[in-house]
């Protein structure tokens, strides 16, 4: 009997990478990334099902050949069945060089497997008109595909989010060394392939590639110790997706080969071409990139982490990721200064420490600049520039990067294309350069000072050149005018909606109160929300809520109809999403029209639609 109902939970997720709990969700057998074995393996090395989920094989003895996978415990529900089988057909397959051929044969099962390649990615539209999504999904060439960047990063993109509760296989391509970046793209399962053919030759296949054994150590490249190096990297990814350092890891391990780097590029060029068409047209997108570009519709970006989520910039590679892009393009193009502070632009040297408010060399200049209207914004790298009152939010408030005072002509380049940005998108008249990159009038448009004149930023001379340019800044522009510390929170805290949400309608007649750091908005007496700088949201409260739906300030969640809400959100409940959701979003709830409550959304948009577990955790309910 084939079974083809799949017991999945997910219980992390970062971008398309996810740990997926598979069987019943209060005693899983196995959490992905996890590994297909075959029989063989197994007689080799006594391998537990929480590594080897799923056992393989393949009936050559009619044509065309089938695939059978067969579980390793109670994967499917109702649980009662120790070993599921699934099975599909695996059709002749042209290599992806003849991808304007069409063979035309159509490989179809209902079994819960589906065999999928570049050919039929290119050619078969029934793919997306599918009753049921498959449980698993082989690119059975995946192989090829690998020899081709483009291609592979592409199919397995378009393939991720089209069928967001399939586990995605690549058979024959993983090994330790590449784990973390294809687990990263969205590749679920893995296969001893590569491991095996490591063996033959005399090699192990380690985290970072392949190497002979140390004779002096004992070590040996028997599987046993091939499946002891897949072990303790699956733990490391895992671990990673849980913490959120994933991506420092992908970086690691990218620079295993050359094939890798181009990848992991690849990818983050599509991604970065998925947050808007002004970057699409930038990044000069193949046919088939800019067709899974609109299919994506949008990076599966954060817009909040748990305090004490870092993102580690410790190399050049980290300034391709889509959320470096995403920040700079939305400064470069869309960040607005508040109105108050709109005149006197001064830019400072960014801080070690996070938020940089809370370093010495801050608060030194902050003694300097006394007065609230001159607007503060930090020079840094790698995500150029940095407006004071967003420095508590992602990824602002949490990125490290090496600190030595160099400047690469990349960076320099940026931050000078930001300033001529933001200076010409906010009719600045005066800039007070205490960051130490070279600024010209000519370059910028408008009035400069330097105030650090080849000196360092904390130094006494600089310093006072700082506090002398403020005080005459201040009594030029903005002579008599005084700025409370509860006017200047309330700029802040419209400026963080306007970033967060894209309006700050329902903060028009709120006030700031409470004491710090977790301020309180309120609209006289009755309180609207609470900032939670720590994680650099906002706390909406239930009376809100109307408000908010009234200004469009939350992306809106339409369900199906059904009983009243009692629970969290799953993917089956969703009629429709309008807006951008990421992780970590406010989302409001609707049904028939009216709203019913909000939740805090835990998937990307993305996952939405056939996600296999939960989708948003309900907050409050109406």
């Amino acid at each position: 009997m084939i079974d083809s109902t799949l017991g999945r939970t997910v219980a992390h997720r970062l971008r398309h990478s996810r740990v997926i709990a598979l069987g019943d969700r209060k005693s899983p057998i196995c959490k992905t990334p996890a590994l297909v074995g075959t029989e063989n393996d197994l007689e080799d090395a006594n391998i537990g099902a929480e590594i080897v989920p799923f056992i393989v094989g393949y009936d050559s003895t009619s044509l065309p050949a089938k695939m059978k996978i067969t579980g390793r415990g109670a994967l499917t529900m109702p649980f009662d069945c120790d070993n599921p089988k699934w099975e599909c057909q695996l059709n002749h397959i042209l290599p992806p060089s003849l991808e304007e051929a069409d063979s035309g044969v159509r490989g179809r099962s209902n079994s819960g497997v589906l065999a999928i390649s570049w050919q039929s990615l290119m050619h078969d539209v029934n793919l997306l008109e599918l009753e049921e999504q498959p449980e698993i999904i082989a690119i059975v060439d995946a192989l090829q595909l690998a020899n081709h960047p483009n291609k592979l990063v592409t199919a397995i993109s378009a393939i991720r989010v089209t069928f967001p509760s399939s586990l995605i296989w690549c058979p024959g391509i993983g090994g330790p060394d590449n784990l973390a970046i294809l687990s990263w793209f969205g590749v679920d399962l893995f296969d001893f392939t590569r491991s095996r053919q490591a063996e033959s030759m005399g090699y192990i296949l380690t985290q970072d590639g392949p190497r002979k054994p140390h004779a002096e150590y004992g070590e040996s490249c028997d599987f046993l110790n091939q499946v002891d190096y897949w072990s303790k990297e699956l733990s490391a990814v895992k671990i990673a997706i849980e913490n959120g350092s994933l991506r420092a890891l992908v970086e690691k391990r990218a620079l295993n080969s050359p094939r890798l780097v181009e990848h992991l590029r690849h990818h983050d060029r599509l991604m970065r071409a998925a947050l808007s068409d002004e970057i699409a047209t930038s990044e000069l997108l193949s046919k088939e990139s800019s067709s899974v570009c609109k299919l994506v519709k949008g990076a599966p970006l954060r817009r909040f982490v748990k305090d004490g989520t870092i993102l580690r910039c410790n190399s050049a590679i980290s300034r391709q990721d889509p959320l470096i892009a995403d920040w700079i393009h939305r400064i470069d193009t869309k960040y607005r200064t508040p109105k108050e502070q709109s005149k006197v632009l001064i830019l400072l040297p960014c801080s070690a420490r996070k938020p940089y408010s809370m370093s010495q060399s801050h608060r030194r200049f902050r003694r300097n600049l006394r007065h609230r209207p001159l607007h503060e914004v930090m020079v840094t790298a790698p995500l150029g520039l940095v407006p004071r009152e967003l420095e508590e939010l992602w990824p602002a408030g949490h990125y490290d990067i090496p600190v030595t005072g160099d400047w690469d002509k990349e960076e320099i380049d940026n931050i000078r294309n930001l300033v001529k940005s933001i200076v010409a998108n906010n009719e600045y008249e005066l800039v007070i350069n205490h960051s130490g990159i070279d600024l010209e009038i000519s370059e910028i448009g408008v009035e400069t000072i330097d105030t650090r004149i080849g000196e360092s930023a904390g130094s006494k001379s600089s310093l006072e050149r700082l506090n002398l340019a403020s005080e005459e800044a201040a009594e030029r522009f903005y002579s008599g005018y005084r700025m409370s510390e509860k006017q200047h929170l309330l700029i802040k805290m419209k400026a963080i909606s306007r970033w967060l949400h894209n309006n700050d309608d329902w903060l028009a007649e709120a006030h700031v109160g409470g004491k710090p750091p977790r301020w309180k908005i309120l609209r006289g007496k009755e309180q609207l929300a609470m900032w939670h700088p720590r994680d650099g949201r906002f706390a909406f409260a239930k009376g809100t809520l109307e408000m908010l739906a009234e200004s469009k300030t939350l992306s809106e969640v339409h369900l199906n109809d059904g009983p009243k809400l009692g629970g969290d959100i799953f993917s089956p409940m969703i009629k429709k999403v309008a807006g951008d959701v990421r992780i970590g979003d406010e989302i409001l709830l609707f049904r028939g029209g009216q709203l019913i409550g909000s939740a805090r959304s835990i998937a990307s948009k993305w996952e939405y639609f056939g996600s296999p577990g939960m989708v948003a955790k309900t907050k409050h309910r109406l």
